[in-house]
């Protein structure tokens, strides 16, 4: 595609353009247009160095504007086709985001005739081996009107679960757009045109492997005690040789850098090949997760002295920098001992509770006494009421609103009450929701799983994708008022949960295998350390989000989540948090997001004699009550009325006066009907 400048030509002008090519040639290859985390690392500007010589910078540079005159018509249109090629090429891995934070294409066209207009237009995004399009429709600019850019933001990419961006994958922009008559098309560069990768997450991969070259049949000499750098570039082999001498106890300290889960290696097993050549006996395992790291400590005891070599391997199409180190000692607890693991693992309730516990109100369900009392009474009262001396001004001035009454507030108040508090087949309990959602990570750490699909999972909150509705039965017993007036439950479910004990019964459900040497597989291990991070997010939201804006009237709650895609917040490795309510809005969700999310987190397994399970956390100091979204979708289960029990007693009170009187009329009605029978049987 050749197109020129439009502009009045002077005699240096060839000149001139000469040596800016020449220069901007010169200095296009040190421009760092690479996708990467850094400030602007994402922003990629159009820039032309002439008509027909385009890419894609991080600098904008070049041709303020590219522009050509075609003449064509509806029977002969003109498809121009522009692209923009990252320059220089991609050289860092990258984790791509899951949308465009911003595009603007300064794009105009003038028709001879037809005057200033936006022709329809095709925005292609080729990012590795995918490919997004978005398609623009032309727009009639009004006379005196002012030509905008062609905007998109917040634009989903389709990246076919594909995030990662390796070094070499292409990037490159294509616009093409049909014209149908005579005119100017000008593209407007130079920062006029432009879009926005927020990059997440990237890594220079040749700046990290520095212990390369090593393998099995060339391991690298080094000392024991030594500290390594090094980084596992897909299924490479990274090995060592160091003498070991005299000791009880060899402990290999591997501390693996956190890095998105699309990329992490597998943390099998290391190989420690002994001076006879044979492979050592699987050692004893403590592995200790956080934000920043997955620290993994290897135990032998009492291995023969001599010239060991010590290998790790990776996956294909994976990534992960590492730190290890090895320690020679005797007996003795040692660090990260397992006598440093608490005996239990219990969920940490009340972290996000903010309620006043000294003006907590007691819930309970409602049950079948006032309903029968109210029964009975009412039909004694409408016996009496219905005989055929009963004074019509008793019976509809003071029975009928009395039977009204008993009937709202104690028969059809409490029926509808247990209407609301019976389950529903499409309600779960919180017991429930812990158990689908243990099995729901068991079945996403299975090997074979994509790690794309893996960190889906483990993102959405409570296990709840996109689109999912999530109903819960709640049954409460307590609600602490907040400041601002609302009320926040307390579940009952989450006062003495064991997290580790609900782990590792979802590991006997799922029928745990182990090694030869006893330890766990793999996959299990993987498990429990994905569960007791995304279990203890999980509840911590579910208990921050407990709150209702009325009192309660009764222990029975029933939550109603639509559930939507969110931003995911977190560590880049392990995503939390990633789907939201629609009740919730977005900015509300991203502010307790932030405000929320522990400072740290540690999950730590012990694969020993008996199995271990820790998981601490460090809350954040920055949650309050202003965190806490307005709008939540907590229904109670409140039945008709606000205040039936004092309905009801109204009801027996109007009831009850009414019986009353019109017995003290029926007694005096009697009295006097005996004296006149007496006084007329006297003159007889």
């Amino acid at each position: 595609m050749g197109c020129h400048h439009v502009g009045e030509q002077r005699p240096l002008r060839p000149l001139i353009l000469l040596l800016s090519v020449l220069l901007l040639s010169l200095l296009m290859p040190a421009v760092q247009a690479n996708l990467n985390q850094s400030v602007d690392g994402g922003e990629l500007f159009l820039s032309c160095i002439q008509d027909d010589e385009c890419f894609l910078t991080s600098v904008a540079s070049g041709e303020g504007i590219i522009s050509d005159t075609i003449f064509a018509s509806p029977a002969q249109p003109d498809t121009i086709t522009l692209e923009f090629e990252m320059e220089p090429r991609q050289k860092e891995v990258a984790l791509l985001p899951s949308i465009l934070a911003s595009m603007e294409l300064d794009l105009r066209f003038t028709g001879e005739l037809s005057g200033a207009n936006k022709p329809e237009l095709e925005i292609s995004l080729i990012l590795g081996s995918t490919v997004t399009t978005w398609d623009f429709e032309a727009e009639i600019i009004p006379v005196g009107g002012t030509s905008n850019p062609y905007t998109l933001e917040n634009a989903e990419l389709n990246l076919n679960g594909d995030r990662l961006l390796w070094p070499e994958d292409p990037v490159r922009l294509r616009v093409t757009f049909i014209l149908d008559r005579p005119g100017t098309w000008e593209l407007h560069l130079r920062g006029a045109s432009f879009l926005n990768l927020e990059i997440p997450w990237s890594e220079d991969v040749d700046s990290r492997n520095t212990d390369e070259p090593s393998s099995d049949l060339e391991p690298r000499l080094t000392d024991f005690e030594t500290i390594h750098y090094g980084a596992l570039l897909e299924n490479d082999r990274d090995c060592w040789t160091f003498e070991i001498g005299e000791h009880e106890l060899l402990n290999i300290y591997l501390e693996w850098e956190s890095v998105p889960i699309e990329i992490q290696q597998s943390h099998g097993l290391p190989d420690l090949i002994q001076p006879s050549g044979r492979l050592s006996k699987a050692p004893e395992v403590i592995i200790k997760e956080d934000d920043d790291s997955t620290r993994m400590t290897y135990r032998w005891r009492a291995l023969p002295v001599g010239e060991y070599i010590f290998c790790i391997g990776g996956t294909a199409g994976k990534f992960q920098p590492y730190i290890w180190t090895g320690q020679l000692a005797f007996e003795g607890i040692g660090p990260l001992s397992p006598y440093e693991f608490d005996s239990d693992a219990f969920y940490p309730a009340g972290t996000a509770i903010l309620g006043d516990e000294d003006k907590a109100i007691s819930l309970t369900q409602s049950g079948f006494g006032l309903l029968f009392i109210s029964f009975i009474v009412l039909i004694g009262f409408v016996v009496d009421s219905l005989r055929n001396s009963t004074s019509n001004v008793l019976r509809f001035g003071l029975f009928s609103p009395g039977v009204i009454l008993l009937l709202v507030g104690g028969i059809f108040h409490p029926m509808w009450v247990l209407a609301e508090e019976v389950q529903t087949d499409s309600e779960i309990q919180v017991d429930d929701l812990i158990e689908m959602r243990l099995q729901q990570l068991w079945d996403v750490s299975y090997p074979g799983v994509p790690e794309q699909v893996l960190a889906t999972h483990l993102g959405a909150t409570w296990g709840m994708l996109d689109g999912d509705n999530l109903q819960l039965r709640l049954v409460v017993e307590e609600a602490q008022p907040l400041p601002d007036g609302r009320w926040q439950l307390i579940l009952p479910e989450l006062q003495e949960l064991r997290m580790d004990q609900a782990i590792f019964s979802q590991v006997a459900r799922g029928g745990v295998q182990t090694t030869d040497e006893g330890m766990l597989e793999q996959q299990t291990v993987r498990f429990i350390l994905f569960a007791g991070r995304t279990l203890l997010l999980d509840l911590l939201m579910l208990e921050a989000m407990m709150v209702v804006d009325e009192p309660p009237k009764s222990s029975i709650f029933h939550v109603d989540f639509d559930m939507v895609t969110a931003p995911a917040s977190g560590s880049i490795s392990v995503p939390a948090w990633a789907t939201r309510p629609t009740s919730v809005s977005a900015n509300d969700w991203v502010l307790l997001q932030a405000n929320l999310f522990p400072k740290q987190i540690s999950v730590s397994l012990c694969d020993c004699d008996f199995d271990l399970l820790d998981i601490r956390f460090t809350d954040s100091p920055g949650f309050d009550i202003k965190d806490i979204p307005s709008q939540i979708n907590i229904e109670n289960a409140s039945g008709l009325i606000g205040y039936s029990t004092p309905v009801t007693l109204l009801g027996m009170i109007l009831c009850a006066f009414a019986s009353r009187t019109e017995y003290q009329r029926r007694k005096k009605a009697r009295t006097l009907a005996a004296r006149y029978f007496n006084e007329s049987s006297k003159w007889d």
